[in-house]
């Protein structure tokens, strides 16, 4: 039996052995499909750099020493690392955003996008506060995803890079853009599309094209006032040692429209904003940054000026009685706005505010950023309520304490991450008192578009095209930059444009257009001067200085004719 066994299992093996290549002609189960690996996808791939709105010669000379030399530094897979003068990196500067859009060349499935920056606070390099990603099949019809937000703190000084990046995508797509703040020095060295050729995921679903809320100008209405004129007060080394503050007849020009011999024939401004001239004579200053710290006597000392009988506000009063005495129509009404310091983050000793004994310490550094943002927010509510005490206690008959205004002209992320939650704060306590609040930026400052979650009711932006050698199209876009986010733009001027011809035609160029792009009557207006500029400009026996005066007053009352 165990040899028949034994042929019977030899016999068996023998038998399946010679099935085998017999296998060959049947059909196998099919295998399962192999997944390529994911790859990125913008490597090498060719991409635009745009600009929201004309690009400025002034800001592109700086960004000339930061280029994209071969228009492919984006995606060609190198990395500056944290030296932010690598070739690797591109640098854009203000301007308010740049989009870049990426050609992959074919429909690919998207997995993931990401953009790698750079943050060197000392230098003035910031992460964006967020990047926007679309994806669109066409480049024209776009599917907006999700907006990252930086993961990294405003205050954290570098230099470090982070990589903000958008996961679980799973779509089919041939386009990519990025829309990335820009509002100070950006700085970028790649961007990754990681994903797999071919169309295996789901299809893009193209985002409505809604209309946006906040599009116009600021009216008159929501001002609460229609032309504003800044005046600044403040100590001066020089003589007269009381030029940075202004007397009864020094206002006339400014509450009145006067002739060549200083008679009254109108009414000129009706809204006067108040605010420190920045450095004190101790080294202090009321910026945030440059100098001392300011503390609660530089405050009281600032209220002091302002609340004078014979100067700014007193004579204000006077100057007002004295025009509404004269013209006919005696229901004019002249509102104030108070600036209000910035309560800087390196102070460590300002002052007892709330009467504890203790002096409030609102530096981040010593007491950690909430510590701080509740001594700040102890300083901010000191201030208002003194400036209501002392008004009150003034009683000026033909004045109205109609706003006040956020002093730091961007907001500091660099020197607290809880900067804007101080903003909130104040316009809080200011909405509560019954007033409004302003606040005017610089150029694309941090923060400008966001005002109108900051709480400020109003706000215009500064094109400094006074300032900088740039052309008129700097006005163009801050006009339309201001208009897109519901802001107005401020009118500068300096002494110089009395005598200087070609700063002079700067100075109309704002006129013209106001007049073009029609802020002159639809938005509330403000005006920058050099101390007294319009004094001086009323008061001269230069034709072309005094005309400066008169164009003045015709763009005010909406008659300003394009120069």
């Amino acid at each position: 039996m165990n040899k028949k066994r034994l042929f019977a299992a030899a016999a068996t093996v023998a038998m399946l052995t010679g099935l085998v290549p017999a296998q060959s002609g049947f059909a196998e189960p099919a295998a399962e499909p192999t997944t390529p690996p994911p790859v990125n996808l913008a490597l090498g791939k060719p991409y635009t750099l745009e600009y929201p709105y004309a690009p400025d010669p002034y800001f592109g000379t700086f960004e000339k020493s930061h280029a994209d030399d071969t228009g492919k530094q984006l995606t060609d897979g190198e990395y500056g690392g944290t030296v932010f003068s690598n070739k690797a990196y591109v640098g854009q500067l203000w301007q308010g955003s740049r989009s870049v859009t990426i050609d992959l060349e074919a429909p690919s499935t998207i997995e993931s996008i990401a953009l790698n920056v750079l943050q060197d606070i000392p230098v003035g390099i910031f992460f964006p506060r967020e990047v926007t990603f679309s994806i669109s099949n066409n480049g024209q019809a776009w599917e907006r995803l999700d907006a990252v937000p930086s993961s990294v703190s405003t205050t954290a000084k570098g230099p470090l890079t982070q990589k903000m990046q958008k996961n679980g995508i799973h779509k089919t797509a041939r386009y990519v853009k990025l829309d990335i703040p820009v509002d100070s020095w950006l700085f970028m060295d790649e961007i990754e599309v990681v994903g797999t050729p071919g169309a295996s995921g789901d299809p893009v679903v193209p985002s409505p094209q809604g209309p946006k809320g906040d599009r116009g100008y600021p009216s008159p209405q929501a001002a609460g006032m229609r032309n504003q004129v800044l005046i600044f007060t403040g100590e001066w080394q020089y003589q007269p040692s009381d030029w940075i503050s202004f007397k009864k007849e020094d206002y006339k020009p400014y509450v009145s429209y006067v002739d060549a011999g200083m008679n009254r024939k109108d009414y000129m401004f009706d809204s006067f904003l108040f605010m420190p001239y920045a450095p004190l004579m101790d080294g202090a200053n009321y910026g945030p940054t440059t100098g001392k710290p300011t503390n609660k006597s530089h405050f009281e000392k600032h209220l002091d000026r302002l609340f004078r009988s014979d100067y700014e506000l007193g004579a204000l009063n006077e100057a007002v009685k004295e025009a509404k005495a004269e013209l006919p129509d005696r229901n004019y009404e002249a509102k104030v706005v108070i600036a209000i310091p910035y309560p800087r983050v390196d102070q460590s000793d300002f002052g007892d505010v709330d009467g504890d004994g203790i002096s409030e310490n609102m530096n981040v550094s010593q007491v950690g950023e909430e510590q701080a943002l509740i001594a700040r927010e102890k300083v901010v509510k000191w201030y208002v309520d003194e400036v209501y005490r002392r008004w009150n206690e003034a009683g000026y008959t033909d004045l109205k304490l109609a706003a006040f205004y956020w002093y730091n002209e961007f907001v500091a992320h660099q020197l607290s991450s809880l900067e804007p939650e101080l903003i909130k704060r104040t316009a809080d306590y200011v909405h509560a008192k019954g007033a409004k609040f302003q606040w005017i930026p610089y150029y694309f400052a941090r923060g400008w578009n966001d005002w109108k979650d900051l709480g400020f009711d109003t706000a215009l932006m500064q094109p400094n095209y006074m300032f900088h050698n740039t052309s008129e199209q700097r006005l163009d876009a801050i006009a339309q930059a201001a208009y897109d986010h519901g802001m107005g733009v401020e009118i500068e001027m300096s002494d110089a444009v009395l005598t200087n011809p070609a700063l002079r035609d700067k100075y109309y160029a704002y006129l013209n257009k106001g007049k073009e792009h029609h802020y002159m009557n639809q938005s509330y207006n403000a005006f920058y001067q050099q101390v007294k500029t319009l004094l001086k400009a009323a008061t001269s026996t230069d034709p072309a200085a005094r005309e400066v005066y008169d164009q003045t007053y015709e763009y005010l009352k909406g008659t300003y004719k394009i120069r």
